[in-house]
Order: C-alpha cells, then structure tokens, then sequence
C-alpha cells in the first residue's frame, strides 16, 4: 500500500513528523505543495507548526492557521507558503487569490483543506490526512503522488 500511516501521541510527536517530513523535502528541492486534510482540530495547523520550526530561519516563527488571511509565508530555507482554503469553495475563488503563483512558487506550499477545491489539486503532490484517534493522539497517513514523492514520503515518515 502507497504512503505511510504513523501513529502519534501527542502534538509533539505529531511534530516531530512534519519535522522529519520537512527535512526531506527540503532536500528534495523547492516546489512541493503538501495537503493537508482532517477536520476542525484534527492537528493541521499543528502539523505546519512542526514543519516551519525545523527548517533555516523557522526557529522563532509564529504559526498560525491562515484561515482569514487565506496564506501567509515564512522566510524558511526553502520558503513556506501555508493556506487555508476553509472559506474557498471553487476554483474561481483561488484563481482571485493567485493560487497557482503560490502552489507553484519557488519553495514548499502547505494547503490546509486542500480537499476544498478538488479540481485544483497538483498531480504531484504531498497529501496528510490527519485524525483523532480513541486516545487523544493522531493517526496520520502521509502520501506522495508523482515525481517519486512517494518514495521520499517513505524516506521521511516510514
């Protein structure tokens, strides 16, 4: 079966995943977008919190979910572009927002809600699905899609 499942314990241990997820994309190279899928305190923004902190300049950053600003970028090495696509419902409204400059700029997009707007989905992309399980932690799966990501997936989180 495509992708890993990783259960974790606690929100730092969900962290410590995206840390590890992070580090090898950033190897990888710029110009990964990564969806994030779960509901409402599923750990997404959580999940990006872990991600941001672990790379060059995201030590002292402050996350937050984007949820009415729509995106906000980190100067990282690679740069981070984190959105929320919550409040989007269709493909008109991401082109407002210049999706595609954001997707596919020049360092690693992390899109919560992804799921939003399905006709927007890259081929090649990270995707995490994140849920509560019965005791209080998470239940993460995380796959790749095209470009081998699947494999730097397994590299990462396996």
């Amino acid at each position: 079966m495509p992708g890993v499942h990783v259960h974790t314990a606690t929100p730092e241990e969900t962290q410590a995943l995206a840390a590890r997820l992070a580090l090898a994309l950033a190897e990888r190279g710029a110009g990964v977008v990564v969806g994030l899928l779960g509901g409402l305190g599923a750990g997404k923004t959580t999940f990006v919190q872990g991600f941001v902190r672990v790379l060059p300049g995201g030590q002292d950053l402050y996350v937050t979910s984007p949820t009415y600003a729509l995106a906000q970028t980190y100067p990282t090495q690679p740069p981070v572009t984190h959105m929320d696509l919550y409040r989007l419902g269709s493909l008109d409204d991401l082109e407002m927002i210049g999706y595609r400059d954001l997707y596919f700029g020049g360092g690693i997009t992390l899109v919560e809600w992804i799921d939003r707007v399905p006709e927007a989905l890259p081929r090649e992309r990270v995707e995490v699905r994140l849920s509560e399980s019965p005791d209080g932690g998470r239940d993460v799966r995380v796959e790749g899609f095209g470009a081998g990501l699947d494999e730097w997936v397994k590299k990462a989180c396996g």
